[in-house]
Parts: C-alpha cells; structure tokens; sequence
C-alpha cells in the first residue's frame, strides 16, 4: 500500500470481484455481539495486540468459545486521542429476528467487562446492562493491520458516514468495505461512494449459518424486501441440505433451494488464488409454486 493509500496490484478486494465471488452467504457469524472502544493502534490480532486489557481479552475469547458472542474493537475519528484512564463506550447486542436489542454502556475501566455474567446472550437474550440504544450503529472495518483492502477502502466509506464507527476484522476483507449494523446483525460489503444498504450489497445476517444466508437473501431479492424487513429463517423440515424455509411477520411462506458450487479467487491481498466453496439459491417457492429459478 502506497503513501496515497492506494491499492496494491494484486488486491484480494479486486480479485474477488473481478471472480465474480457471490456476496450472499459470507457474513461471519456469532449469536450476539460486543464491541469495545479501544483507539488503538491495533495489530493483526485488534483484542490480543492491542492496548486491550490481557483480562478483557481472556474474557472474550472465552465468551466466544462458550456462548458464541464475537468481540471486535472500535474506535471514532472524534475519539482517536483518548488517553489511558478516559472513560471506553461499550455496547451489547442481540440480533435474532424478535429479539434485536442494542445496549450501550460507558466505563471508566474496560476491565469491569469481565464481572458482566452475559450467560443470557447465548439464548439471544439481553441482560440488564447499560441503557439501550433506541437506533442502528454502523460499524465499518478499517483493520489495516489485516488487510490493505480494509485499510484503503474501509477508511474512505467511514469518511464518508461520520455517524459510523471503525472497527476490527469482521471477516472477508476481500468484500472491503465491510459493514456490520447492529442491532439488525445485517453485515454489508463491496460498499462504495454510491453503495446503499440494500440487498445487493447484503453478505447476510450474522446470527444464521452461510446457508440460511443466502437463501434469506434470495428471498428479499425476490420480494424486494429490505435488509431490515424481519424474516425468520430455519433449516427445511424434511432437512434436505441447502433447503431453507423462510417466513415474515405475517403470512408469507417460502421455501428456498441452495446448492454448492466454487470460485477460485484470493482471500488476502499477496496470497494466492484458492479455490473456495460458496452457496447460491437455485430456486424460490412461494406458497406451493415455483416462481423464480437461478439457473
């Protein structure tokens, strides 16, 4: 990466696009998330190598193994210069459709995180920590000491949306600039200077596997249903791999058909092309009838 913050060459940003990599089915994913303030600098690892607390870091990995919360870091451009002892907001989120809760608390010491029992966030449950938040946060991945994707086209879409916040790897930098809106769990990517928040740049929700992903955002692109639109996704009753059913707040019913295929293509900027699995819907059907094919 150049002093002007340009891309190198051979950026995996470019090369999955330039692969045709599908979006749909690539956001990470956790059962709820925590996101704390730390300006940084951060390193490959922004928990581990960073100012972060050892404890607070212990306590993260350890909420992840167990209950399946992600932690990421996040910083502000109004907040980069906060010293040692300057109090760090942390929020708290649920994400399952019905459940979606967002809490924010600000401590004076980050190592107070560690006295929280978050037991609950396993079932998409909120305990009562902090206040909630009464609107969506956007939090965009600008982890330069990831990748040169994040760094370049994170940092540009975060100057472009000052209500945004930065944050840590969030997974597949090469759909940079990536996103995560919480508490919607929505995660968005190859999002640019005319990008919305829609389904063309939707990579899924964070709290269903790659699978439902895709077949949840088959059917909001066959409806014209927005990001936002509650839906509930399972797995087919009959439990035929790649069949998902989905379902609204109201009547609609659909099932959803996916299948396997690959892509060759680059995961990181300066590594070599790799062959990678991905999911895409093959067909929609709404109550009873097959009304759209993918291929």
């Amino acid at each position: 990466m150049s002093a002007a913050g340009t891309l190198p060459v051979d950026s995996c940003s470019q090369g999955s696009s330039a692969a045709c990599e599908p979006l749909a089915g690539t956001a990470p994913k956790a059962s709820a998330w925590i996101v704390l303030e730390e300006p940084g600098p951060w390193g490959r690892d922004a928990l581990s190598d960073s100012p972060i607390p050892d404890s607070v870091v212990d306590w993260a990995q350890a909420l992840r193994t167990t209950h399946g919360v992600r932690t990421i870091a996040a910083r502000h451009i109004g907040r980069r210069r906060l010293g040692p002892s300057e109090p760090r907001n942390v929020w708290l989120a649920t994400t399952d459709p019905g459940r979606q809760e967002l809490r924010h608390v600000l401590l004076d010491r980050l190592e107070d995180v560690c006295q929280w029992d978050l037991s609950l966030l396993a079932g998409a449950k909120m305990p009562m920590i902090g206040e909630p938040v009464d609107r969506p946060i956007e939090f965009i991945c600008t982890h330069s000491g990831r990748d040169a994707c994040c760094a370049v086209l994170g940092r540009q879409e975060a100057t472009r949306r000052p209500d945004a916040w930065e944050c840590s790897h969030l997974g597949g930098h090469r759909f940079a600039a990536t996103s995560l809106v919480l508490p919607d769990g929505n995660c968005f990517g190859r999002l640019g200077p005319n990008s919305a928040r829609d389904t063309d740049h939707l990579r899924g929700a964070t709290y269903l596997p790659a699978v439902l992903q895709v077949a949840e955002i088959a059917v909001r692109k066959h409806e014209g249903l927005a990001p936002s639109t509650p839906l509930w996704t399972t797995r087919a009753p009959a439990d035929v791999t790649g069949t998902a059913d989905v379902r609204d707040a109201g009547t609609g019913h659909w099932r959803v058909h996916c299948e396997q295929d690959t892509v060759v293509s680059v995961a990181s900027c300066h590594t070599l092309a790799r062959e990678t699995e991905v999911w895409r819907p093959v067909w929609v059907q709404t109550l009873g009838e097959a009304t759209w094919h993918g291929r």
